[in-house]
């Protein structure tokens, strides 16, 4: 079966922040694969995180991660969407400047962030299983950033309302990942564009792509799916571009449409 199954993480297989995956889903997942159908893991985690999930199936797997920036096989990058180096800096620098925000940066293979005593840090170390390393100077940072994550404890949307979005929005693509969570990626990188780029890799259509999402960052993935479901805890700007809205996650409504499958 010349098929893509395809979907985001948090709020849509799992509570945000967490790796409790309902066990039933490496079984359907299995039989997916047995059926030659490609699962393909699409998130804004790092692939440290991401590969957690279904930890026993990884290298049967493709993986979407860092907001669509990078796209990982086998263990290792197959391509990644890097942001020019002083757009970053002036991302994390501006950020830094925000009341109650914190961030940290992505290489793919490493994250990096100023304060491991913060609340951001013990959330994405003990709570997504990020492998993170604490940074001093982002100078210090030698490979390609490819994406650049604002935290904010209550409303990270809300918190770079203001100021930080209308300067930036131009310039690189920022889009809410969750309430606490705002990425931002390249100009033209979304888990969209990595969609896009995998479907021409694997040599398989869109119209033969199944995508499952909740957020905003979701939207252009499930815009370059044939068939796009948007869990019922979805954003309603999420809601209003998917064929169809699923029960939420905790009611496993992704596990029910692959079933289906």
């Amino acid at each position: 079966m010349n098929k893509i199954v395809i979907s985001d993480v948090d709020g849509t297989l799992v509570k945000d922040g967490t790796l409790d995956i309902n066990p039933e889903y490496f079984e359907v997942v299995k039989e997916l694969l047995n059926k030659g159908i490609q699962v393909v893991i699409s998130s804004g985690r790092s692939f440290s995180s991401a590969s957690k999930l279904l930890g026993s199936l990884v290298n049967e797997l493709y993986f979407i991660c860092d907001g669509g920036t990078s796209i990982w096989k086998d263990g290792e990058i197959i391509k990644t969407f890097p942001i020019e180096e002083s757009l970053w800096k002036g991302l994390f620098r501006d950020a830094m400047k925000i009341p109650g925000c914190d961030g940290f940066i992505s290489t793919g293979a490493a994250g990096y962030a100023p304060d491991p005593d913060s609340e951001m840090y013990h959330w994405l170390t003990e709570s997504y299983g990020f492998e993170m390393t604490p940074m001093k100077d982002i100078e210090d940072i030698k490979d390609p950033v490819i994406k650049f994550s604002i935290f904010h404890g209550v409303d990270c949307e809300e918190a770079c309302r203001e100021s930080f979005t209308p300067k930036w929005k131009d310039k690189a693509k920022i889009a809410s990942a969750g309430s606490a969570w705002m990425d931002c990626v390249e100009k033209h990188a979304s888990k969209g564009t990595a969609l896009k780029w995998l479907q021409e890799y694997l040599g398989i259509s869109k119209e033969d792509t199944y995508a499952f999402g909740d957020n905003i960052n979701d939207m252009e993935m499930l815009k370059n799916a044939g068939h796009s479901y948007a869990v019922g805890n979805a954003r309603d700007e999420l809601k209003a571009v998917a064929d169809e809205v699923i029960k939420p996650y905790w009611e496993d409504g992704v596990l029910e449409v692959l079933k289906s499958l």
